[in-house]
């Protein structure tokens, strides 16, 4: 008993100091990303132009390293969505031919991602026009079999059915939206990356 007793105590503490907990997150990104200029940076070392494209691309047909656009994206993911992001690539010389390439291959892949989220929203605004119009339909059927003095069972179950297209419809528009919304200002912000090149590392 006593023992059961300073454990929850302990619990009690524990639950008030993480309660209290609080970490200034403004501050952490201005200080680790933002620089002087104004403008988050993502700096990556890399020492070969494979740390960067996959060494399975072939030739005209490169694809990105999954490592290396991991650790970006992880590294975006914390960054502000209003900041412009400069993709700081550090630790070895890359030819011009090589830095045009990297910046292509990088461009195609943020801009297929922003692509795919615009496809997305699409598909969620196709969805909900349709829920919309089930639920138009079903009010209006709602209505009609109210008028006519239809089996009340039959009005009940389009009661059900409006409610069901409605609720759907507010879920798939106004959740499912919003994290649509947020995913292409991410993937646009990506997308409008700006590459620069440092052979030192950092």
């Amino acid at each position: 008993m006593l023992l059961s007793t300073k454990r929850s105590e302990k619990v009690k503490r524990n639950l008030r100091k993480y309660r209290k907990t609080k970490f200034n997150y403004e501050h952490f990104v201005s200080e680790y990303y933002v620089d002087d200029d104004g403008k988050a940076y993502i700096s990556t070392k890399v020492s070969s132009i494979y740390d960067i494209i996959s060494k399975h691309s072939i030739k005209d047909y490169e694809w990105v390293n999954p490592d290396f656009i991991h650790y970006v994206e992880d590294m975006a993911y914390y960054i502000p969505v209003e900041e412009s992001i400069v993709l700081e690539i550090c630790g070895h010389h890359f030819s011009e031919k090589e830095q045009a390439l990297i910046k292509r291959v990088l461009t195609q892949y943020f801009g297929l991602k922003l692509g795919d989220a615009i496809i997305d929203i699409n598909i969620m605004k196709k969805k909900s026009n349709t829920l919309l119009l089930f639920g138009v339909i079903s009010i209006l059927l709602f209505m009609l079999l109210n008028i006519i003095n239809v089996i009340p069972t039959v009005a009940e179950i389009i009661a059900i059915g409006l409610w069901f297209f409605l609720w759907e419809w507010l879920d798939l528009r106004f959740l499912d939206g919003s994290d649509l919304s947020i995913k292409k200002l991410e993937a646009a912000q990506l997308a409008n990356v700006k590459i620069i090149f440092n052979e030192k590392e950092k």
